[in-house]
């Protein structure tokens, strides 16, 4: 029986990784996360919420947070991308709906950067729609983007300026969402 070679690395993503700027180091990210934490544990700590995490870019920053709250609450994830394999937002794609009762609680909706808006502010009214008493949104990454947005976060641990980011949930190419830090790729790298 032959065995099956393993995928290649596209050679694109190993270039990313080589000529990317750290933006934000392991430990800025980790005090950050801390940071916000707290305000939402204030927050959040006597309302039962229901965390919605936003996969995939969302789950390393969720992880973070889950780890820091000390009260009780129920754990859900929607997967809705605009992104596929490209560094720009094209159309808004539902992959999956969560099947949680939302009337009446507190939902607390975490996503990975903040960029255009659109698939955050796409979530939040869904949830709201859905029922919920309350709809609160965290993300870890908040774009200096110069757009206006469909939604303000009300809490975000970091700010970046505009650039193609990668580490800590979010990716390139698919890759590198491993990362501790938060990387940009230089302005002269395209999108595939």
């Amino acid at each position: 029986m032959r065995r099956a070679q393993p995928k290649p690395v596209p050679p694109a993503v190993l270039r990313a990784r080589n000529a990317a700027d750290l933006l934000v180091a392991p430990a800025d990210v980790q005090r950050a996360i801390d940071r916000v934490s707290v305000l939402l544990s204030l927050k959040l700590q006597d309302a039962n919420p229901l965390v919605l995490v936003v996969m995939h870019g969302a789950l390393p920053y969720a992880g973070e947070l889950l780890r820091r709250f000390a009260f009780p609450l129920e754990v859900g994830y929607v997967h809705v991308g605009r992104y596929g394999a490209a560094t720009h937002g094209g159309e808004l794609r539902w992959h999956a709906e969560p099947t949680y009762d939302f009337v009446g609680r507190t939902v607390l909706v975490i996503d990975d950067v903040l960029d255009r808006g659109d698939t955050l502010a796409a979530i939040a009214a869904w949830v709201r729609d859905s029922g919920a008493a309350a709809v609160v949104t965290t993300v870890l990454v908040d774009k200096a983007v110069l757009v206006e947005r469909p939604i303000s976060v009300d809490h975000a641990a970091l700010r970046c300026p505009d650039r193609d980011l990668f580490g800590c949930g979010m990716d390139f190419q698919g890759y590198w969402r491993n990362l501790p830090g938060i990387s940009a790729l230089p302005d002269s790298m395209e999108d595939p």
